[in-house]
């Protein structure tokens, strides 16, 4: 079995890949005043919510609004989610933070911004095309994936709200 070492994507390759099914541009409503990156502000207005890797689905700016209507969390914006009820989630600061749906109502720090974000959920992509392609995951894949998520954040790995 061929060995699989991940790869940690730029900034623009991941910006290349999002956009290249660019919508029309669906700017926040005037009355959202939270302090978005540059990046997540011109992905967010540029893209129709998409499925990144199974474990990170990124809203679209309309989707984003509706889905933080339900919040009552005015320090924090939902920005994507699972499929599966559990959320991600920015702070002012631009800290990512991961609300698991079937434990507490707390937010989970991941210790990470939006690009690393975006960064991880590549890698999970990757981890998701080799587990397509195979019955199951091998040890030293695992290894490989949880050193990749390292490479990102040291501790990230720790972090990771899933395990497979």
């Amino acid at each position: 079995m061929p060995m699989l070492s991940f790869k940690i994507l730029t900034i623009k390759e991941m910006e290349t890949e999002i956009l290249k099914e660019k919508q029309a541009m669906q700017n926040f409503p005037k009355t959202t005043d939270f302090p978005f990156s540059e990046l997540y502000r011109k992905l967010a207005t540029q893209i129709k919510t998409m499925e990144i890797a199974s474990e990170a689905i990124l809203y679209n700016s309309v989707d984003a609004v509706n889905e933080n209507k339900e919040f009552v969390l005015k320090e924090y914006w939902c920005f994507a989610g699972n499929g599966q009820g559990d959320q991600w989630f920015l702070d002012k600061n631009g800290n990512i933070f991961f609300y698991d749906h079937d434990y507490d109502e707390s937010l989970e720090p991941m210790n990470i911004n939006f690009e690393q974000w975006l960064q991880m959920a590549f890698v999970i992509k990757q981890l998701d095309n080799y587990f397509d392609g195979h019955d199951d995951i091998s040890e030293s894949v695992k290894q490989k994936f949880y050193e990749t998520m390292d490479l990102i954040q040291p501790g990230l790995s720790e972090k990771y709200p899933f395990t497979f």
